[in-house]
């Protein structure tokens, strides 16, 4: 085992040192944020993709069960209301599907 020799240093060298070391503590804090930063946006991004395509599945849902009921019945019931729900389930993956442009733009940006 080695042995270290105490040395004794100066107040001005310690407060050099003591600078140093600060410096150093904050450049690793300032990259620790920007990792953060950077996780952060994947992970809102994620969150969000799933939550809209699930928005987006939700909106189908419904239309597409009534279409079946439709063709298996071949009753000739009121399909106005089946073209509206089409219509609103379209007009809700246009929608998402923007959003989803738009956030993976965003996440993209460079920092």
């Amino acid at each position: 085992m080695v042995k270290k020799k105490k040395v004794k240093l100066s107040a001005k060298e310690e407060k050099v040192i003591e600078k140093r070391l600060r410096h150093r503590l904050y450049e690793r804090a300032k990259r620790g944020g920007g990792a953060f930063r950077g996780e952060f946006k994947k992970q809102a991004l994620t969150a969000i993709s799933a939550a809209l395509g699930f928005l987006i599945a939700l909106s189908w849902r419904e239309p597409l069960s009534d279409g079946v009921k439709v063709l298996v019945d071949k009753i000739g019931t009121s399909g106005e209301l089946l073209m509206y729900q089409f219509l609103s389930a379209v007009i809700v993956t246009i929608l998402c599907v923007v959003g989803l442009v738009i956030l993976t733009r965003w996440s993209s940006e460079k920092k």
